[in-house]
């Protein structure tokens, strides 16, 4: 009984803890991320040919890991695909919506992945960055983080950009920068409250099963001394 008890609770355990997600396509997310980061590096060399190749040699197996996705993401794809090509070389070799997209679609955990990139972007709202720069970047992000975060916020980030639009001052810049850090806050922290909730639920099992093998092997202990005594005398 005391075994099948303790099988039970182990199962359980292996049952809840959050598994690896795994992607169908077959070199994983962290090649992305650094396909990623090489094309970016090459752009900011400002070597645009050597970008353009390895964009080329990646895009038949960018098509096919679209293919694995969620129809939700594969219609934000073709939209930054289509926003993504224009006639503009400096878009045209950048290609950041697209990069963005790979980089937390292929993430086991997207949402610090978004957190640090509306960060830096929050930052550079602030900045002296002309707000037509804004106004491009924000278009590239929105449409990635729109399938993660609560979309009425997205709504108020949009307003504030509207009115920023209209009269570009400071007060204006800090406005927008506030929502967009406040975009995943409410996500960050459910999700550190999911990971409180399983690990202590996970450590009161431990100490549970801990406790009534203990309990168990106490009683037998007890059981075979009793019987010793009772043979001695």
């Amino acid at each position: 009984m005391g075994r099948a008890v303790l099988l039970f609770i182990c199962s359980l355990i292996f049952t809840l803890v959050p598994s690896v997600h795994v992607h169908s396509w077959s070199e994983g997310p962290s090649d992305w991320e650094a396909f990623a980061s090489q094309y970016r590096r090459l752009a900011a060399d400002e070597k645009f040919d050597l970008a353009e190749r390895l964009w080329n040699s990646k895009y038949a197996e960018m098509e096919q890991y679209i293919q694995t996705l969620p129809d939700h993401h594969k219609e934000t794809w073709k939209h930054l695909h289509l926003y993504s090509s224009t006639d503009e070389l400096e878009e045209t070799r950048w290609e950041e919506g697209l990069l963005t997209f790979l980089e937390v679609t292929s993430s086991e955990n997207p949402y610090p992945v978004i957190a640090e990139k509306l960060d830096l972007f929050s930052d550079r709202s602030v900045s002296s960055v002309p707000l037509e720069d804004i106004e491009e970047e924000w278009n590239l992000i929105r449409p990635v983080v729109m399938n993660y975060v609560d979309r009425a916020k997205v709504k108020e980030a949009n307003q504030a950009l509207h009115e920023l639009s209209i009269i570009d001052s400071i007060t204006g810049r800090e406005n927008f920068s506030k929502k967009i850090t406040e975009l995943v806050k409410g996500k960050s922290q459910q999700d550190w409250n999911a990971f409180l909730s399983t690990a202590i639920f996970i450590g009161g099992a431990i100490l549970v099963t801990l406790l009534y093998v203990g309990a168990i092997n106490y009683r037998e202990s007890s059981k075979n001394r009793h019987r010793m005594k009772s043979g001695h005398s």
